[in-house]
């Protein structure tokens, strides 16, 4: 039926083909994971989720169902650890074959393997089960049709590739990444950002209002208070506009970037849409005491156990809300042919300034050289235009169209950062006849002792002037600035994963606190794994300029440096109901 498209889920098949504790297996009490049991499946699927929301044994159920539906089909399972395989292998996937109504069907007797790391069916079809946490060199030589990882988050993402070698024969070729996300940059974040990144979405039955279960939305405002008539019609979650019942069986899948659907799907299912926790008031007051700590629980276990968001000791600078309310003047960027209304409207600014982060591909391949335009006009600076270099080693070519740029705007100055490549590429410049009194050359330090930016006036070891900028004082002016209304963009320039534009670069911007042997924590600003914040830090260099040309620093509260509480405090968090995720269907 299913190679006949005659039945386009196996749900309404899968009583009858598994028990579970002796009853016949439904997805009832985990209506989130049938799409998971469609016959139409993506070439990648991840699922983020927060624990016990029966995620290894909806994983067990389709690998089950699946190896019996399709003849000579092998299927990889993989753990970090042996004993989480075991685990798997012989509490989820056993039960089910042991227990299944048609065993008969699908067993051979004594000829079909069932061991731990293989089990085998009459259809000679295959369930290998193996780990890679050091190494993935027991992997090598298997020929799989469909590998499927569990706790990902664990996983070196230098092995997924030698891993996905298995499928490389295969016409199938279908991988499945689950897992319970930690820090920010961990395996299972560097690939739900690849992909379709599925809200479950619930409309309010009584102010119509639709609710997003995540962190960059709604999902803590969702979590209503403990009350004795929490049930399945009366559910604990709540709306986050009206305070009232939601009901999350009403909900459904929505894809923030649909066209990746079919490609890479992402799911994430946090514990706040399960029946078994929604609906129990003992389980519900359970999550509640982890929320406010119980039990040691800190919050970025909460976030990780439970809401199943990645959560460091650090968190995201500006929300996507955030960046695309700051987008706001009337031209599109493009950055080979800048709108015409951008090259006008830099004639208007007193200052204008062209800012450079140098690039150079970078360890993980995703650092480029990107450039600024930058306006400053009555303590409110304007980006009227950007553009991302994908040449890192041409090192004359990128200054040579930086100095295009720089006539084509009519800027005044040009602020670059002060790195090994920053000074080659500021020497063909100076060797293109720019006057060196024009450029302002860049180096980051930690300098919480000195003004957030300073001259270094040049010495017999060091000839050459140059500035210094506190690295993390600026960037937390430059995003508080974004937040409070004080920085303009052109318009939100982000398409979709594979083509995320430039102002993306503000959310790989993560705010880390760590203990000091003093009173007070020191804050640095980290960029998350894999994703790219060149223009960020382009801005940042060309704010800082401007802030320091004209002395007209930003003023938040009237204290500086900021705290993190002092940015917390002047940060407006009104969110767009819909973010990016567009209409729903």
């Amino acid at each position: 039926m299913a190679d006949l498209r005659c039945l386009p889920s196996i749900v309404p098949i899968l009583p009858l083909l598994l028990n579970l504790k002796g009853k016949p297996y439904t997805l009832e009490q985990h209506f989130p994971f049938k799409q998971l049991f469609r016959n139409h499946q993506p070439r990648r699927v991840v699922l983020k989720t927060g624990r016990q929301v029966s995620k290894s044994t909806s994983l067990a159920a389709h690998g089950v169902v699946v190896s019996n539906m399709h003849d000579h089909f092998s299927t990889l399972y993989i753990t970090p650890l042996y004993e989480q395989i075991r685990r798997f292998s012989n509490n989820y996937v056993r039960p089910f074959v042991d227990e299944s109504p048609v065993k008969n069907s699908w067993l051979e007797g004594a000829g079909s393997e069932q061991s731990v790391l293989q089990r085998s069916f009459k259809n000679r079809s295959r369930m290998i089960f193996s780990f890679a946490l050091l190494d993935a060199d027991r992997i090598r030589g298997i020929q799989a049709d469909k590998v499927a990882i569990d706790e990902v988050q664990d996983m070196d993402p230098a092995h997924i590739p030698i891993i996905h070698e298995t499928m490389s024969a295969s016409p199938h070729d279908l991988a499945q990444y689950t897992g319970t996300p930690k820090t920010l940059d961990n395996a299972i974040e560097g690939l739900w950002q690849q992909s379709s990144q599925a809200e479950w979405f619930m409309r309010c039955n009584s102010c119509n209002t639709w609710n997003i279960p995540s962190m960059d939305y709604h999902v803590d405002k969702m979590i209503g208070p403990v009350r004795e008539d929490i049930s399945a019609d009366n559910p604990a979650v709540v709306c986050y506009s009206c305070q009232k019942s939601l009901h999350p069986r009403q909900g459904r899948w929505v894809h923030r970037y649909p066209d990746k659907r079919w490609d890479f799907a992402g799911y994430h299912v946090p514990q706040i849409i399960m029946p078994l926790h929604y609906s129990n008031a003992d389980k519900w007051s359970t999550l509640l005491g982890k929320r406010d700590g119980w039990g040691s629980t800190s919050p970025n276990i909460f976030y990780n156990e439970v809401l199943g968001e990645s959560y460091d000791v650090g968190q995201k600078l500006v929300s996507l809300s955030e960046l695309k309310k700051a987008a706001s003047l009337p031209w599109k960027n493009n950055p080979d042919e800048p709108d015409p209304q951008a090259l006008s409207s830099a004639k208007q600014y007193a200052n204008l300034v062209l800012a450079i982060d140098w690039g150079g591909g970078g360890i993980e391949g995703v650092s480029f050289t990107t450039i600024a335009v930058l306006g400053w006009s009555s303590g409110k600076i304007d980006c009227l235009w950007g553009k991302r270099l994908l040449t890192p080693h041409d090192h004359v070519g990128e200054a040579m169209e930086c100095l295009k740029w720089f006539k084509t705007f009519g800027c005044q100055y040009i602020a670059h950062d002060y790195t090994g490549a920053g000074t080659v590429r500021e020497t063909i410049m100076v060797q293109q006849g720019f006057p060196i009194s024009r450029l302002l050359p860049i180096s980051y330090v930690r300098a919480a002792t000195h003004a957030p930016m300073y001259h270094v006036p040049a010495t017999v070891l060091h000839p050459r002037d140059h500035y210094r900028v506190d690295k993390t004082r600026t960037l937390l002016y430059t995003t508080t600035s974004i937040k409070l209304g004080h920085i303009r963009f052109f318009q939100y320039d982000h398409e979709n994963v594979d083509n995320p534009g430039l102002l993306h670069d503000f959310l790989a911007l993560v705010e880390t606190k760590t203990a000091s042997r003093q009173a007070s924590d020191i804050y640095t600003i980290t960029r998350a794994a894999g994703v790219s914040d060149d223009f960020a830090q382009a801005m940042n260099i060309g704010c800082a300029s401007l802030w320091h040309v004209t002395q007209s620093w930003p003023k938040f509260a009237g204290a500086a440096p900021l705290t993190s509480a002092q940015v917390e405090a002047a940060t407006d968090r009104r969110e767009d109901v819909m973010g990016g995720y567009g209409a729903i269907p």
